[in-house]
């Protein structure tokens, strides 16, 4: 009995040991499945525009971004949300922008997008019609964008003559003339001080001082050397040097205000070329005539003039020069409009004589020497005149003006026929 008492107790502890086991991998099971249920949830990413859905096992909002390669910057917003099983994670970005009024420092502003006018607005910056935004109120924002706002104020400036209406920022004189375009020279001064601040309808006057050297070149006149000599026929010069002026360089330094000079003041003078002096010989030498072995001397019936044969003379340059025949007695001047033409058919010139072709025929080389040592010269017999021919001269000499014939006047004259 007993080892069936024991018999029958090993069954019914058999049976109980099913059940807990039954009820053990049940309870397994179901743990089982609620852990894979946890372990397999939704997120749904909205970024950059779009929707990202990715399935997580984890809950930090950041660990899923980075599971899904969603990067932050520094700046970025992740907001996340958990309904009903399903991690919403919202990514805003951001990004730094700039307003910058008037001569204030830049403000920074964190941004996710918007234009312009959207930060001014964010910024609290008040536009007027007397102010420039740039760049313009609808330009988008983009990362490290300066927005500046300027106000304009109206301001009159007199300079280099002229009288200007500028618009410019608000700022000191100084930069309102930069902005305008207008450089100041190193001594040129203004009505009010550069660091004063610009207020609207200020008047500002610019006076231009400049200071220059200026370099002049004077004349200095040469002066004439004169020398005589027995060689030169007297009355007769001769340049035997040529004259040349010299140079005194002066620099001046002028004063100028609004261009106009209003001192000076020589900071040099220099001898800068010497002159060179003319040297003029003059003769002394009186006309010579070496008369010929006959010194006979005859006078026509009809008062031809006396005349000698033969000879040599030296004219005014010295040169010699051989004559076959010189007459002597009266001689006079005339003169006549430059084209006149004479008895020859020539036209008028200096040198060009009148004389009584019965005597000293058309066409005859003559040199003329009065007695008083005047020198008329080389000659030609060109033309008559009636004095010739009723013998109360021998020679008539041709200017172009009557003050020249007047000088000359009558005089006894050699009248030298050449060979």
């Amino acid at each position: 009995m007993f080892i069936t008492a024991i018999g029958s107790e090993s069954k019914s502890k058999s049976v109980f040991r099913r059940g807990v086991l039954l009820i053990l991998m049940s309870v397994i099971f179901l743990t089982s499945a609620f852990s894979v249920a946890a372990l397999n949830r939704t997120a749904v990413i909205n970024v950059d525009g779009k929707t990202v859905r990715v399935s997580v096992t984890g809950t930090d909002k950041y660990d899923i971004l980075a599971d899904a390669g969603v990067e932050l910057s520094q700046y970025d917003v992740a907001e996340a949300s958990n309904e009903n099983g399903v991690i919403t994670i919202d990514v805003t970005r951001y990004f730094p922008v700039y307003v910058k009024t008037d001569n204030k420092s830049k403000d920074r502003y964190m941004v996710s997008g918007g234009t312009v006018s959207d930060l001014l607005k964010q910024a609290n910056v008040k536009v007027t019609d007397n102010h420039i935004v740039t760049p313009q109120k609808d330009t988008r924002l983009t990362e490290g964008l300066t927005v500046e706002v300027k106000e304009y104020k109206t301001v009159k400036v007199s300079v280099d003559g002229k009288d200007k209406t500028v618009k410019v920022p608000v700022g000191t004189v100084k930069d309102a003339l930069a902005y305008a375009g207008i450089k100041l020279g190193k001594y040129d001064t203004v009505s009010c001080k550069l660091t004063d601040d610009v207020t609207e309808n200020m008047e500002i006057s610019i006076t231009r001082i400049e200071y220059k050297n200026v370099k002049t070149v004077e004349k200095v006149p040469y002066e004439t050397d004169e020398t005589y000599s027995d060689k030169l026929a007297e009355g007769k010069t001769k340049v035997t040097k040529k004259g040349v002026d010299g140079e005194y360089t002066v620099v001046t330094k002028q004063t100028l205000v609004n261009g106009e000079v209003t001192d000076e003041e020589i900071v040099s003078s220099e001898l800068t070329k010497e002159p060179v002096n003319k040297e003029v010989t003059i003769g002394t030498k009186k006309s010579v005539a070496k008369k010929a072995d006959t010194d006979s001397a005859t006078a026509s019936e009809s008062g031809v003039p006396v005349s000698e044969e033969n000879g040599v003379l030296y004219d005014s340059e010295g040169n010699q020069v051989s004559y076959s025949n010189v007459l002597h007695g009266s001689g006079t001047a005339y003169y006549a409009p430059a084209g006149s033409l004479t008895a020859s058919g020539q036209e008028v010139y200096v040198g060009g004589v009148a004389v009584n072709p019965d005597i000293i025929p058309l066409g005859t080389k003559l040199y003329i020497v009065a007695d008083d040592g005047f020198v008329y010269g080389y000659a030609t017999a060109i033309d008559t005149g009636g004095a010739l021919y009723d013998g109360s001269a021998i020679v008539d000499v041709f200017y172009y003006t009557y003050d020249e014939c007047a000088e000359f006047g009558r005089r006894d004259v050699s009248v030298y026929i050449l060979d």
